[in-house]
């Protein structure tokens, strides 16, 4: 009876030891705590980065297309008026209208085209160019009011009324790129109080700035301005004011006092085509595609944009179909580049809602629950066929990345819909592979107290096995 006591109590203890031996494998393998120090190092990571819903690649603009305009330092519709020494670089357009006055003493360092089919083909362009930059609409910044003394960068800005520059000078930052495009919607008036100024800085460039009015623009006395002024209605420019860039009013005159003006140029970039290749509609079915904001349309194949090097967003919808990618982001590098939509017949009121990454290596499978329903791809983008609606989403928690956002919602309102998703890499717990070695450790103090109580224990356990055998 006693030599099986002491076998019963030495099976005992070796099975403490071996569950011992387990606990300290478990805690140095799956440390505790872990998980959360991961998601706190995830959340300062994307804190400290200033991710936002969108990337920012997803918001650049192209220049809106002056065509035949791009020559003209002023065109109107009306009539174009000018007192004192105003100074043309450029050419002068007027159509259907006849009446140009003030040159001389003004002079034109250019042509002066009044009621030539130049200039009314001119017009037509410029008609063209404000619909275009009047219809862009991703990733609109609502401004409103006195942007006087503001630094903006690249981007579309969008004023729902007037808007006015007083109080303070007007910075453009280009952030150190020359291809920033900037655009400005005004709904209403725009004005320029005396003396005030537009400046470029950080590589922005008067040639990638545009100024779309709903009504008129005044530009104050002695007030700088930079980029091409499109007005619905007209233009006054000022006594000593200076423009780099295009004054051009759709329907109405342009009125000049001693006014300076001089066609911008930008420095020369190469430009690239990029080529969208559509499938599965009838021969001969218009259907459009709206490529950095600006829109084309065709009733072929293809349509194709020429763009300098960037990453600019699309859209593409049509009544009846839906479209595969219906969203997302194309990347000029130094080459041509091509995307393929495919279009299937679709519900009435079916649209495409498509979630694009950004920040994970290619080929990576990723995830997307919206709705209750769960997509993965190992592409860019995770796609959604839905009706009109809101919709909340949640993208798949993927091990060593942070996503951003990682929930939310997403309203369609009769059009497809895109959602930028920017992965944020948290990178492995330790101090990399294998089992030993140096490297910071990302174990807690509490995980150390842990380990060190496990180990204890082992060591108590294994002493009075000892002990026993001894006995």
């Amino acid at each position: 009876m006693r030599m099986i006591s002491k076998r019963g109590v030495g099976r005992a203890v070796a099975v403490l030891i071996v569950v011992a031996m387990l606990l300290v494998a478990f805690v140095f393998i799956f440390p505790l705590g872990a998980g959360a120090s991961s998601t706190a190092g995830a959340a300062r990571s994307a804190a400290a980065s200033g991710l936002a819903s969108h990337p920012a690649a997803a918001c650049g603009q192209v220049p809106v297309p002056l065509a035949s305009t791009a020559s003209y330092a002023v065109l109107a519709s009306s009539t174009v008026t000018s007192t004192g020494a105003t100074a043309l670089t450029g050419d002068l357009g007027l159509s259907p209208g006849t009446s140009v006055t003030g040159f001389p003493p003004g002079t034109i360092t250019g042509t002066k085209n009044v009621t030539t089919p130049g200039a009314a083909g001119a017009e037509a362009n410029l008609t063209i160019a404000y619909n275009n930059a009047s219809a862009r609409s991703n990733c609109a910044v609502t401004v409103a009011g006195n942007i006087g003394g503001q630094t903006l960068t690249p981007g579309l800005y969008k004023s729902t009324s007037s808007l006015a520059i007083s109080s303070g000078d007007l910075t453009l930052s280009g952030g150190g790129n020359p291809n920033g495009v900037f655009i400005f919607q005004v709904a209403s008036a725009f004005t320029t109080t005396s003396g005030r100024a537009v400046v470029l800085s950080s590589g922005a460039q008067a040639g990638n700035v545009f100024w779309q009015i709903g009504s008129s623009a005044t530009i104050g006395t002695t007030s700088t301005m930079k980029g091409t002024i499109m007005a619905h209605d007209s233009i006054s420019m000022l006594t000593g004011s200076v423009l780099t860039g295009r004054a051009m009013a759709e329907t109405g005159e342009v009125s000049l006092s001693g006014t300076t003006i001089v066609v911008p140029t930008t420095s020369s970039s190469a430009t690239y085509p990029v080529t969208f290749t559509e499938t599965g509609l009838p021969t001969g079915t218009s259907w459009s595609v709206t490529y950095g904001g600006s829109p084309a349309s065709s009733t072929t194949a293809t349509i194709a944009f020429s763009v300098e090097s960037g990453s600019y967003p699309f859209t593409v919808n049509l009544a009846g179909y839906i479209a595969d990618p219906a969203s997302g982001t194309v990347t000029v590098n130094g080459a041509a580049a091509a995307q393929s939509v495919a279009f299937t017949a679709g519900t009435a009121g079916m649209f495409r809602l498509t979630f694009t990454e950004s920040g994970l290596p290619s080929g990576t499978t990723w995830s997307i629950t919206s709705g209750g329903v769960l997509n993965t791809s190992s592409t860019s983008t995770v796609g959604f066929t839905v009706a009109s609606g809101t919709y909340t989403f949640t993208v798949g928690v993927l091990s060593n990345y942070t996503s951003a956002p990682s929930t939310g919602s997403l309203t369609i309102n009769g059009a497809a819909g895109n959602q930028g998703i920017a992965f944020t890499s948290t990178g492995p717990g330790g101090g990399g592979g294998g089992g030993g070695g140096g490297g910071s450790s990302s174990l807690s103090p509490t995980d150390w107290a842990v380990i060190a109580i496990a180990v204890i224990v082992a060591g108590v356990l294994v002493g009075a096995f000892l002990v026993m055998r001894r006995k």
